[in-house]
């Protein structure tokens, strides 16, 4: 009962958070918008949202390759793009741990692995929304304190692999640094690929590139609040408010975010669907 209260609660919250995006754009206006972004650009940015898409997939395939047993290309492709089908089935993006289930090995080992993946890449996100937002709002000084979201997570790591059932679930002989490594490298360029998409489609605003990663973070951490469906609305309002005092209209700021969620998202969701269904043999 309680789940259903909490997932009722999520659409409402979602439905509400689009009613007030509504009133906020002129419709014929954000079509305009959509119409004057030249091919080039649109070119451009489906690249970036696949540079996008490509290290999220190297990110989580390398991790996949340390802590389970051996699988094919084939087996790691439908994987990896059936997430962006389940994060979008549940509210926090929590469907998305359902990927590890299509790979070979244990339930302690897809759940760890999922974890850790997302572990280093939440990580680094909230690291940069802490000092992204002071620069934006230096009155928001504190912040700063998601700076240390990684001493946070790794100490609530330690206390649930100590204390809880949770140690069954970690295996023995974590290459920690080497998973660390690669997943800060790749987490990196594929949140430069999402800045530089937003910094393309915004040029005529002149925004610098460092600026618009200020913005972007902003976006990203308001966006993972998890009281709606893949952060929608809240990355919209968010875009909103931060890009106002950079003279972007409502239109083009809510528009840029809802393209770009369409490309790095909606569309890897939509092949996830079509894997499922024809490729993989869990239908």
């Amino acid at each position: 009962m309680k789940k259903i209260i909490s997932l009722l609660l999520k659409l409402a919250i979602t439905g509400l958070l689009f009613w007030w995006l509504i009133e906020q754009v002129d419709g014929k206006e954000l079509l305009r918008f959509y119409n004057s972004i030249p091919k080039g650009i649109i070119l451009a940015v489906l690249g970036l949202g696949m540079m996008d898409i490509i290290c999220q997939g190297f990110r989580y395939v390398y991790a996949a390759r340390l802590l389970m047993p051996p699988f094919t290309l084939r087996q790691a492709v439908i994987s990896h793009f059936s997430g962006f089908t389940f994060r979008l089935m549940l509210p926090a993006s929590l469907g998305e741990v359902g990927k590890t289930f299509l790979l070979p090995g244990t339930t302690k080992q897809r759940i760890f692995t999922f974890m850790i993946d997302i572990f280093y890449a939440t990580g680094i996100m909230f690291f940069f929304f802490g000092i992204s937002t002071w620069l934006l709002y230096p009155h928001m000084w504190y912040m700063l304190a998601f700076c240390f979201i990684y001493l946070v997570l790794f100490w609530i790591y330690r206390l649930f692999k100590e204390n809880t059932a949770f140690k069954h679930y970690v295996p023995e002989h974590v290459p920690y640094l080497k998973i660390a490594a690669v997943n800060i490298s790749l987490t990196i360029l594929s949140y430069t690929a999402y800045i530089s998409q937003f910094w393309l489609l915004l040029r005529p605003y002149a925004i610098s590139w460092f600026t618009q990663a200020k913005i972007s973070f902003f976006i990203l951490g308001v966006g993972a609040i998890p009281f709606s469906f893949a952060g929608i609305g809240f990355r919209e309002g968010a875009a909103h408010v931060a890009l106002r005092p950079f003279g972007v209209p409502a239109e083009v700021a809510v528009g840029t975010t809802l393209l770009i969620f369409f490309i790095n998202v909606i569309l890897p969701a939509m092949v996830g669907v079509l894997l499922l269904n024809f490729l993989s043999p869990i239908k």
